[in-house]
């Protein structure tokens, strides 16, 4: 729950350890990454580790951060019953 909130404290971004935790926890929530070059990319919680090594190392290209998108921030903000 912890978890969730900060994130939510962080307008949906989400660092590289709040990502593990996502992974292990809610594996199918949708993430946004956005990288340097190429455009953005919806993925899974559980398969983002694994995208963000390959668009790394293949691609040449570099992260510049993970989010929720707006509408699961929404949906997230009202299970937990937090005001906008």
């Amino acid at each position: 729950m912890n978890l969730l909130k900060t994130i939510i404290n962080q307008m949906g971004y989400v660092d590289a350890e709040q990502c593990k935790d996502l992974a292990c926890y809610f594996p199918n929530t949708e993430l946004i990454i956005q990288w340097g070059y190429h455009p953005r990319e919806a993925c899974r919680a559980v398969e983002v580790a694994h995208r963000i090594k390959e668009g790394e190392s293949l691609d040449g290209d570099y992260v510049r951060s993970v989010w929720f998108t707006s509408s699961a921030l929404t949906k997230l903000k009202e299970v937990l019953g937090i005001s906008a």
